[in-house]
Parts: structure tokens; sequence; C-alpha cells
């Protein structure tokens, strides 16, 4: 697991799961709340594919938390606005890092990529049974 993917997967476990991670990584740990969290927008880039250029076709709400577990920094931006979500997510980040309770995060950030992959696949099996054969027309 690369840790570039820890905070897409990690902010669709459920959030239960995520304290329960968290609160023993702050047991074991020295954490320290560097940046306390934000919301703020993100442009959202946009290629386009005629002309390949690219554009910025709207904003995205996030919320992003910096936090240091034994002296090695954690960060996290998470979809809309969710302090605590951000913080346990940073903190997870930074236990990556730091190399503790690291099999315990990658199995949740395993956990949050196969509901992910749950949900497109429900999507795509729902757009799939609007398919229109035209052959047959």
């Amino acid at each position: 697991m690369e840790r570039e993917q820890l905070n897409y997967y990690l902010q669709h476990v459920e959030f239960e799961e995520l304290l329960v991670v968290q609160k023993r990584i702050e047991e074991q740990t020295n954490v320290e709340l560097i940046q306390k969290p934000i919301a703020q927008t993100l442009l959202v880039p946009v290629r386009d594919p005629i002309n390949e250029g690219s554009f910025f076709s709207g904003e995205v709400l996030t919320t992003s938390a910096i936090v240091q577990v034994n002296s090695v920094s954690g960060w996290s931006m998470v979809m809309d606005v969710n302090h605590d979500l951000a913080v346990a997510v940073a903190i997870l980040d930074g236990a990556f890092a730091a190399e503790v309770n690291r099999e315990e995060v990658v199995e949740l950030a395993r956990r949050g990529k196969e509901k992910i992959e749950q949900e497109h696949a429900r999507l795509n099996a729902r757009v799939k049974a609007t398919r229109v054969a035209f052959d047959l027309l």
C-alpha cells in the first residue's frame, strides 16, 4: 500500500473503526496536533478531450489537518467539513510513516479500497442494465 493512497481509502472506512485504531496509536505514541483541522476549497481540474487542455470545472470542499506521531508528520485532506475524520486520518497517516501499527492502518485502508470497489461495481451494474442493443432495432 502506497502512502499517497491512504487519505482516499481511509476516509471511506467506518469512522468508529478509525477511532479504535486512532486511540490505540495515541496510547502508544506521542501525538501532537500541528495544524488544527481547517475547511478549505480546492479547484477541480478537468482534462478537455477536444483541445487536450484543461480547465477548472468547479470547487470541492475539504478539511485538512497536520499532526506528528513520534516526530513524524502525518497529513490528511478529506472531503466535506469533517474535523474529527481529518484528525483521525492524519494520525493514521503519521503512524503509517512512523511504522507504528502499520499493519492495522494498511488493513483499514484495504477495507476502504474494497468498499470503494464494491460501490463502483454496483454503479457499473446499474449503468450496464440500461444498455440498449441497437442491433435489435
